[in-house]
């Protein structure tokens, strides 16, 4: 593994960035990324870190389309009924959704972890290619040729020899079927 200018393993920073956005210190957070990226210069860890920032936004993004969506809290100060228990439906599928996306920060956070110790790429979806984008990389897509089908080929058939004249008659052309003379015009049958 790769050590950078103070030392330290490219890899420390990515892997505290990771630890750091599944704890949720945004300040931490931002020193790593910071000294990942203006410090060491090192795009690799400097990506992981971008990725580790986005994974740290993706609660905060689910917090800010709730709060958008907020037009129901009003109705928490309804009297009726039904109206609050609208509200309390809400509110629980939004406390549900949120703890949701926190156990999805800590689940990609250990995978990344384990990724990027080894000097893998994390492979956030949508964050690789946002801190790709960053840098201007460009991944290629794998292209898959398909093979042209190959046509079975047909097994050569045997070219059948003609079938043995049938015994017919020489003078009307009527099947003999073994008979000794024709049965049409009494023709006797030649072998």
């Amino acid at each position: 593994m790769e050590k950078g200018k103070f030392g330290i393993k490219l890899a420390f920073y990515a892997i505290a960035a990771f630890a750091l956005a599944m704890i949720g210190n945004f300040t931490a957070l931002l020193l790593v990324a910071g000294v990942a990226i203006l410090v060491e210069k090192d795009e690799w860890a400097s990506r992981q870190t971008i990725q580790a920032l986005c994974l740290y936004a993706f609660p905060s993004l689910i917090s800010i389309v709730f709060r958008v969506l907020g037009f129901v809290d009003w109705l928490s100060w309804s009297s009726n009924s039904l109206i609050y228990g609208v509200y309390r439906g809400w509110s629980r599928f939004e406390s549900v959704v949120g703890y949701a996306a926190d156990i999805v920060v800590y689940v990609f956070a250990f995978i990344a972890i384990v990724k990027v110790a080894k000097g893998k790429e994390a492979g956030i979806p949508l964050a690789d290619k946002f801190a790709n984008w960053v840098y201007g990389k460009v991944v290629a897509k794998p292209v898959y040729v398909q093979e042209p089908v190959q046509q079975a080929q047909q097994p050569v058939q045997p070219v059948q020899q003609a079938a043995p004249a049938a015994d017919v008659c020489k003078n009307c052309g009527a099947p003999l079927n073994g008979a000794a003379f024709c049965t049409k015009c009494g023709t006797p049958a030649n072998k």
